[in-house]
């Protein structure tokens, strides 16, 4: 059954986590990095990294791990991108006495020998982690707010794409979309069709279908 030991009879095991930020990003490269790694359970969820609240798959292994497992993260901002929310996942992480793995910093993993030496070197390198990894996400919003200013100066800024448009990088939401306009224009010419009805049909919400029924006004 994998790599497992035993302690007290129990045979211990690795947990890997595995997030993207959006529905459209891909787990596959994750997904493989921890089954390299050799977890043999792998908790895996397309959620922000902003915060812990909405990631009941983070959560749900978290709770799974028992004392002596090892969760494996392919990087430290899968778990996190906010330096508290970080700290607090390490926490509950090292309360469980759960070891953590985090594959593009090995260094982690180093033993000294000493574990009041080992904790100690753990938690500084990973809050250090965390905070640069926070560092960066502000940096990455200031960039993108410059940009903005930018376009917007120049006249060029047309504000965030729409998730569904005949011109989506996303063929999936293409074809949702170009359904949800046909579905309108049905409506337009009055076929007994409400917007809820055209949410269920095609799995968005009724606000995405007035959004888009806007947009084509």
């Amino acid at each position: 059954m994998g790599e497992t030991d035993l302690l007290k009879g129990e045979l211990l095991m690795k947990v890997g986590y595995a997030r993207v930020s959006s529905t459209d990003q891909n787990l596959a490269r994750q997904i493989k990095a921890l089954k390299v790694a050799r977890c043999e359970k792998i908790f895996e969820e397309k959620q922000s990294g902003k915060s812990t609240q909405n990631r009941p798959e983070l959560q749900a292994a978290i709770a799974y791990v028992r004392q002596g497992d090892t969760l494996v993260v392919a990087s430290l901002d899968r778990l996190s991108r906010n330096y508290d929310d970080a700290s607090d996942i390490i926490k509950q992480i090292r309360d469980k006495q759960v070891r953590m793995e985090v594959l593009d910093a090995p260094f982690l993993s180093m033993q000294t020998g000493d574990s009041d030496m080992d904790k100690f070197m753990f938690d500084m390198l990973t809050k250090l982690l965390a905070y640069m990894a926070q560092t960066e996400r502000k940096k990455i919003r200031e960039r993108q707010r410059q940009g903005i200013e930018i376009a917007k100066a120049n006249g060029k800024y047309r504000g965030t794409r729409p998730v569904y448009a005949e011109d989506s990088p996303n063929p999936q939401k293409r074809f949702i979309y170009r359904r949800i306009v046909d579905q309108l224009r049905n409506k337009a010419t009055g076929a007994p069709i409400s917007y809820r009805a055209i949410a269920a049909e095609t799995g968005v919400s009724v606000q995405t279908v007035i959004n888009i029924k806007n947009r084509m006004n």
